[in-house]
């Protein structure tokens, strides 16, 4: 009987590419700057999470966060409400009704389930980049904090992080 008798397994980059090389550095900083993300979700929570008025709100904390240096992207159920009355309508805006607004989440069950679990809670993802600095992260936190202050969450709605 024959065969391989001295197998070794191995992955990652430096496999390919020496780690001192141009290459492996270049794609370590895209990987780090790109790819790989750092996320602050915010939880919203109140009676009932399926409102125009407060899917507006929370459109506006997606508005201060987005100008914010660090901030990748925001993700919220209102930011994806906008995309699909985008396809429907012609127009990226919230609905103006809570029956519009129902309708969608409704309607798009497995779009909705992560980012509104139940009636009464409600996600917002905000990304920074992987290789964003703790003293950054921090000032990041600090404008979400203050940008949820900001956006006139309807009571008894609350924000936290």
């Amino acid at each position: 009987m024959q065969g391989a008798q001295k197998i070794e397994m191995a992955s990652g980059t430096e496999t390919f590419v020496g780690k001192d090389s141009r290459m492996y550095q270049d794609f370590d900083h895209l990987f780090l700057n790109i790819f790989q993300t750092e996320s602050i979700v915010v939880m919203v929570e109140g009676n009932e999470v399926k409102t125009a008025e407060l899917m507006k709100a929370v459109d506006r904390l997606e508005h201060q966060l987005q100008s914010t240096e660090g901030v990748i992207e925001t993700m919220s159920p209102a930011s994806i409400i906008k995309g699909i009355n985008y396809q429907m309508t012609g127009r990226y805006v919230i609905p103006d009704t809570d029956e519009e607004i129902e309708a969608i989440i409704d309607g798009n069950p497995d779009t909705f389930e992560m980012l509104t679990p139940d009636d009464t809670h409600m996600l917002i993802s905000v990304v920074m980049a992987g290789s964003t600095t703790e003293a950054k992260q921090k000032e990041i936190l600090y404008a979400t904090e203050e940008a949820i202050t900001f956006s006139e969450f309807p009571p008894p709605h609350t924000g936290s992080h």
